[in-house]
């Protein structure tokens, strides 16, 4: 897991590790759970590039 400092979108420094459910434009599945991390004021959802990539995937096979 990794750790945010800071949240890119509003500055606050509350970003805490969360389990993110994540929507996925694929066939046969809707949103997937990601380990992530989310900011308590704004909200914005941090995962790792190879999460990206994963579910870059599932959606590629749609």
């Amino acid at each position: 897991m990794f750790e945010i400092k800071q949240c890119v979108m509003c500055g606050c420094t509350d970003v805490s590790p969360s389990e993110l459910e994540v929507k996925v434009r694929a066939k046969h599945i809707k949103s997937v759970k990601v380990n992530g991390a989310k900011c308590s004021k704004c909200g914005e959802e941090y995962y790792d590039s190879q999460t990206l990539k994963a579910i870059e995937e599932l959606e590629k096979d749609t």
